[in-house]
Order: C-alpha cells, then sequence, then structure tokens
C-alpha cells in the first residue's frame, strides 16, 4: 500500500475550501457601580399622547409650553442607587458610556404604577363650596389633604381622580450622559448646586479634608425657603457618598457691614 497520501479523508475534503471563522460572542458591556455621579440630559414623554412630562432642555420645555422661568435647565445630578431618577432610567445609564444617547420606553408598572379605579371617588358639589377656583375638568383640587383631578361634572356630581397623573402610562425616555463625575471635590460641588441650584456654585467654599468636609454657605442663601433641610440633605448625601468623610460642617458666616 503506498503510504504517499496519510491525510485524513475531512481534511482532504476541505482542502482548497474557504474556511468561515467562527463567530465570537460579543463581550457584556460593563456596567456602572452603584454610587457613581453621572450628569444626564432628558426628555420624557407620555407615550400615547406625546405630551412631554419633563425636560431638562430648556427649548423642548418652551416648544411644549411648560416652560418655567424659575427653573435651571441643565444637565442633572444622577447618582446610581439613590433613586434620584425613575430606577427604570438609572437601570439604562448603568451601561451607557459618556457622550452616549439612547431612546427607551418605560412600562407602567417600571413607572407610576397601573390606574387604580378604586381611587377615582364621586363628590357632591357641595363638598366644593369653599374651593375658590371654577370648578372644570381638568383641575386640580385637594380634598381632605388629597390631591385629586376632576374627570367630570353633572348631575351635581363631581368625579375626582386620585391616581397619581402618570398611572397607567408608557413614558418614552431620550436620556444622554453628558459627564461621569470621579473627584470628589466635584461630587460634593454636584450635591450642593443639586440641593441649592438658584446659588452659583461657586459662591461656595468647600474645604475637603478628610475626615472632614466644611462648607461655607453665601449670604444671597441666607433667606431661601428650603436651605435649612437643604443642608441636612447636603450633609447626609456627602456622608453617604463620599468615602471616607465622617463629618460635615456647613457654616453661615456672617460679616460686619461696614
Amino acid at each position: 500500500m503506498s503510504s504517499d497520501n496519510l491525510e485524513s479523508p475531512t481534511e482532504n475534503e476541505g482542502a482548497g475550501e474557504k474556511q468561515v471563522p467562527e463567530s465570537v460572542p460579543e463581550a457584556p458591556k460593563p456596567t456602572l457601580p452603584s454610587g457613581s455621579f453621572l450628569l444626564v440630559d432628558y426628555t420624557i414623554r407620555i407615550k400615547e399622547t406625546g405630551e412631554l412630562v419633563d425636560t431638562t432642555s430648556e427649548e423642548e420645555a418652551k416648544e411644549a409650553g411648560i416652560y418655567d422661568a424659575s427653573r435651571l435647565y441643565e444637565p442633572r445630578l444622577a447618582i446610581i442607587g439613590k433613586g434620584m431618577l425613575l430606577k427604570a432610567i438609572e437601570d439604562e445609564l448603568v451601561t451607557m458610556s459618556v457622550g452616549e444617547s439612547k431612546k427607551f420606553e418605560i412600562s407602567p408598572e417600571k413607572a407610576f404604577g397601573q390606574r387604580d379605579p378604586g381611587k377615582v371617588k364621586v363628590y357632591p358639589i357641595r363638598k366644593f363650596k369653599d374651593i375658590e377656583a371654577p370648578l372644570a375638568v381638568g383641575a386640580r383640587v385637594n380634598i381632605d389633604g388629597k390631591e385629586g383631578i376632576i374627570r367630570s361634572i353633572g348631575s351635581g356630581r363631581v368625579q375626582v381622580d386620585f391616581n397619581p397623573y402618570l398611572a397607567g402610562k408608557t413614558l418614552v425616555c431620550d436620556v444622554t450622559v453628558r459627564e461621569l463625575i470621579t473627584d470628589d471635590q466635584e461630587k460634593i460641588q454636584q450635591i450642593i448646586h443639586n440641593r441649592l441650584p438658584d446659588v452659583d456654585i461657586q459662591k461656595f467654599t468647600v474645604e475637603f479634608t478628610p475626615p472632614e468636609v466644611s462648607i461655607i454657605i453665601p449670604e444671597e442663601a441666607y433667606l431661601l425657603p428650603t436651605l435649612q433641610v437643604a443642608k441636612r440633605l447636603i450633609a447626609k448625601e456627602i456622608q453617604e457618598s463620599i468615602q471616607g468623610i465622617e463629618r460635615v460642617k456647613i457654616i453661615e458666616l456672617y460679616t460686619r457691614q461696614a
């Protein structure tokens, strides 16, 4: 028997044929850990109607007729795991990169829940005799400490819906990650700005000397109605979000006027 051809039949049959490389499964995209600081832009609409619910874009707000001159339109702080945005949005953010944009839907179950028919109540119209504003379908009213929306008026009765306005709605969210913040000093500044956005963050003096943070508040913030609550929240969030911080001093410094 000749020994000139010792190749296996399989090798012979494949000779000269183009080999197709096996596809390599794509590596899973890394996720951001809990506690990551992000600045994000977003626009949220109701899927069924296109109604604008919330946005960080001044232009979008003006086009939709919901512009609020007392509000700052700018990228918003999101600390992953802190519930500053809907969890369904956070779940998308953790897989995104800086500069990346994404559009996705949020089901009612992951947003504000389904509507509960038991939260729709009917009252005699005399119940509203002390309400100064005229009764109208769509008007918001406060009854026994609960806020609802008038759904119908007729035959001496008023139907009021106490479900959250967005209950049962599918939301469409456009989100863009603008920045991932890793510097602790900048994290502290963003926490302050998030709680006291009406005052320029550059006017706050922040001394970061672990295990202590010292913050001097500018005088123009002293009369803000939310200042005392904001101070407590700032201190709490710094201690929870910045490793190694045990004490936060927030100082209101009064100087003698000439």
